[in-house]
């Protein structure tokens, strides 16, 4: 691979990766949507978990009765004829349905209970991971109690995301699921998908003006989470094309080293910052944890794990002094209305490294500026506090 090729490569990806930024900062300004500003959890489970439930639910308050769910079946009966809907006549929804196998337990998300027979909705808009033997586990407990499942409704954000089915080593219970699955991603052009095949219907009937708003609020929440799910494919076509093909795996043969020489030097700036501000900078060996001391609170330590790596990372302080034993004291942690550039909320106290932007805003000192403004903050409501001697 030669300098001309690797620049001429770069170059025919210029426009597609420039359009897919410009996407992707529609994707995290949401625009004027009541989700948004009202909550930072709409990247969770039990956000689209509760507010799926609410909608499909016919006791629910939008005062609509049947129609939500009658509309839900349709959609999974255009993907695959699996539900009848007279079992459902009279139909009780139900979020984090306890099973139990004889040997495993589990949650399922939401279920539909129809005249002995059910809708098993396994939602996974926040893209987490399965558990072990997740859906089986789910059908064994079912048939035990007599109860037929209709459909097996896997609900991803992103159409690549698909069941992990490497623990399902019950052939029986593989069969079944894998006859009765469907996968309906919140978006997918010219396929079955969540936002046009049951939430555009849903909003289209709805009758009641506070729960057509809510519909409607939601489609543009969704559209905005899956805009740079959307536009992967135009960059996946040309690196994966034979005239790239080798060159790509070229540079991703390259990319651990890329990777290690920004967190180098994004953990150097961290560095710099914080003994210019009169702090006490200390590394792990391992390359994934920082920690950070003010002289003035000498017991407590601000600490960084998992830097750049993609199970995430978290921040806390940690005190170590006589009379508490490893107490955690979240001070950094605040209800906020607005995602800090590069950062990708997890969960409470984890944040994924992965997106572009996140590496973009390590590089470019961004990030680096972010942590140390809180870490003087969390320092400074220390200060403020009466300490344990």
């Amino acid at each position: 691979m030669t300098k001309s090729e690797l620049e001429s490569f770069f170059e025919n990806l210029k426009e597609p990766v420039q359009r897919y930024k410009e996407n992707f900062d529609k994707r995290i300004a949401t625009g004027f949507n009541v989700f948004y500003l009202i909550s930072d959890y709409y990247y969770r489970e039990t956000f689209h978990g509760n507010l799926i439930a609410a909608l499909l639910a016919p006791d629910e308050k939008h005062n609509e009765g049947n129609l939500y769910i009658n509309l839900f079946i349709d959609m999974i009966n255009e993907q695959k004829q699996l539900v009848d809907s007279q079992y459902y006549q009279t139909p009780i929804v139900i979020k984090e349905f306890s099973t139990n196998d004889g040997e495993l337990s589990g949650r399922i998300d939401i279920i539909i209970e129809g005249d002995k027979h059910c809708i098993v909705i396994e939602n996974k808009l926040n893209n987490a991971p399965d558990t072990y033997q997740q859906l089986p586990k789910y059908y064994r407990d079912l048939k035990k109690k007599g109860v037929t499942v209709d459909a097996f409704v896997y609900l991803p954000l992103s159409p690549q995301k698909s069941p992990d089915s490497s623990s399902w080593n019950d052939e029986e219970s593989r069969e079944y699921i894998n006859k009765h699955l469907v996968i309906i991603p919140a978006y997918y052009a010219g396929q079955v998908n969540l936002i046009e095949n049951w939430l555009v219907p849903a909003e289209e009937k709805t009758i009641n003006s506070d729960a057509k708003f809510i519909i409607k609020q939601y489609i543009t929440l969704l559209n905005n989470l899956t805009i740079d799910i959307m536009d992967d494919k135009e960059i996946l076509d040309i690196l994966s094309s034979d005239d790239n093909f080798e060159t790509t795996i070229s540079i991703l043969h390259l990319q651990e080293s890329l990777c290690k020489k920004i967190i180098e030097e994004f953990i150097d700036n961290i560095r710099q910052q914080v003994e210019t501000n009169g702090y006490i900078f200390q590394r792990e060996s391992s390359r994934y944890k920082i920690e950070v001391r003010n002289p003035k609170y000498p017991s407590w330590i601000f600490i960084i794990e998992n830097v750049g790596r993609q199970s995430g990372w978290c921040r806390y302080l940690y005190y170590n002094g006589p009379t508490v034993k490893a107490k955690h004291f979240i001070a950094w942690h605040k209800e906020q209305n607005d995602l800090p550039l590069g950062w990708d909320y997890y969960e409470d106290d984890y944040r994924y490294w992965e997106k572009p932007h996140t590496w973009i805003s390590m590089r470019d000192g961004t990030l680096a500026k972010i942590i140390i403004a809180e870490m003087q903050n969390a320092f400074c409501e220390i200060g403020n506090q009466e300490l344990p001697i």
